[in-house]
């Protein structure tokens, strides 16, 4: 008893400094990080938490450009002309990157550049004459994909490199559930903010603040390092790329290429069937809480953060599935349920309602990111996996591009509540190609 005592009477004594304070809570928060595998998932789900308060800011893009007087055709290019630079960009970036030594540089430059264009989203309202500003915001945006697209060819490639199969379950939960609460209070406390303050500064104030949290997220992004297990690519010397094959000739050689991987074909068929009617119904929702309900910037905030919650609670809760019934099972099951979203804000005219639902079906919606990621990152070969993601993305694109046009042309035809519904029961016969035609790929083990 007396050397405790003793022990107790130095302990309370002694005061810690401020170094040893902070030493201790870093202590308490980060792990060991003991490999580059370690680091990089601390990186990651660091740099996620960041990055989340400009996603905060980007919640409220086509909010901002319906108040600066956009058209429902403008809102609809929000949605349709990103898609149509992704077609375009995708495959050459994948190309491009393989043929560098070291594609991370590249990846990660081209986030920063998007980033910082939203310093001219700051000035538009100050900069461009008001019965212009609506169309100008959105072409903005729209010009503003360009290097992200080139990002996403990358960065899903890098998340395969960084993180091992073993490990990108864990890395994922982590970083969404991070993601989602900053979303989730940030998106309630911004429409309180939007809702209060004088119109444009509330929304270039909510900007300035979430460009500065993404600065922050790229200096943990900068940090990331290649495993030196995972291969380095040799560049092409440049005579090879200049008595390369021509236009056919690349096609014939991606196509044959595909065609050994009838998995990675199949998984396009299968998520295109179902993708259609989310992309039909992308631009029409906020249309439709905005136009029909009159859903104002603090509902918006709120239905944010009330989907967001859902979306934490539905990455811890499908973590856990996931790792019992296997990706091929959570992914047939929870991309069937996600297509009650559209058909019961379709049916419901009452906001409170619509509330309720998000967060319902936010539940489920990580289950299929879970699910869906982790697939996507098997049927794709690892040795042109830059190329065959970068497939994926022009794929997909091609039907995002074309999609919200139908969906605006559908509204006019029948409204926005009968195309929701529609697009609900759509849906349904879309998801069931997962269950019609089964990939082959095996489930990650436990």
């Amino acid at each position: 008893m007396r050397p405790i005592f003793a022990r107790s009477i130095s302990a309370v004594g002694r005061f810690l400094t401020p170094k040893e304070i902070a030493s201790r809570v870093v202590g308490r928060l980060r792990p060991p990080l003991l490999t580059t595998e370690d680091r990089n998932a601390w990186y990651l789900q660091v740099e996620v938490f960041w990055a989340a308060f400009l996603s905060v800011s980007a919640a409220f893009n086509a909010a901002f450009a319906v108040r600066l007087g956009a058209t429902d055709t403008y809102i609809g290019w929000l949605s349709s002309l990103p898609a149509l630079l992704a077609m375009v960009i995708s495959l050459p970036a994948g190309r491009f990157l393989e043929g560098r030594r070291n594609p991370v540089p590249w990846t990660l430059n081209s986030l920063l550049l998007y980033r910082l264009g939203f310093v001219i989203v700051i000035l538009v309202p100050w900069v461009v004459p008001k019965d212009q500003q609506g169309l100008v915001l959105v072409l903005v945006l729209v010009g503003m994909t360009i290097p992200a697209h080139f990002f996403n060819v990358g960065f899903n490639a890098l998340l395969a490199d960084v993180i091992p199969e073993r490990k990108r379950a864990g890395v994922f939960t982590v970083r969404n559930v991070l993601n989602g609460i900053v979303l989730s209070t940030g998106t309630f406390l911004a429409g309180q903010w939007l809702s209060r303050a004088p119109f444009p500064f509330n929304y270039q104030m909510l900007y300035v603040v979430g460009l500065a949290g993404s600065l922050v997220s790229m200096y943990f992004l900068y940090r990331l390092r290649r495993p030196d297990n995972v291969p380095t690519i040799k560049p092409k010397p440049a005579q090879a790329r200049g008595s390369g094959p021509g236009i056919k000739g690349r096609w014939r050689q991606a196509r044959a290429s595909l065609t050994q991987h009838a998995d990675f074909i199949r998984f396009n068929v299968n998520t295109m069937a179902y993708s259609v009617a989310a992309w039909v119904v992308a631009p029409l929702y906020i249309l439709f809480f905005v136009r029909e309900l009159g859903a104002s910037d603090a509902w918006i905030g709120l239905n944010g953060t009330l989907a967001n919650g859902g979306v934490i609670f539905g990455w811890l809760l499908w973590r856990r599935i996931m790792g019992r019934w296997g990706e091929s099972k959570t992914l047939k099951i929870t991309v069937m349920l996600m297509g009650f979203y559209p058909l019961l804000v379709g049916i419901s005219h009452n906001l409170t309602f619509i509330l309720l639902a998000g967060v319902l079906i936010n539940l489920i919606a990580p289950g299929i990111s879970l699910s869906h990621y982790n697939t996507f990152l098997k049927v794709c070969p690892a040795e042109k996996r830059n190329t065959f993601m970068a497939t994926y993305i022009t794929i997909m694109n091609a039907g995002a591009f074309v999609c919200p046009f139908i969906g605006i042309a559908l509204s006019r035809q029948f409204g926005l509540g009968p195309t929701l519904i529609g697009m609900g029961i759509f849906w349904f016969f879309g998801s069931s190609l997962f269950t019609l035609l089964p990939l082959r790929v095996p489930d990650t083990p436990r």
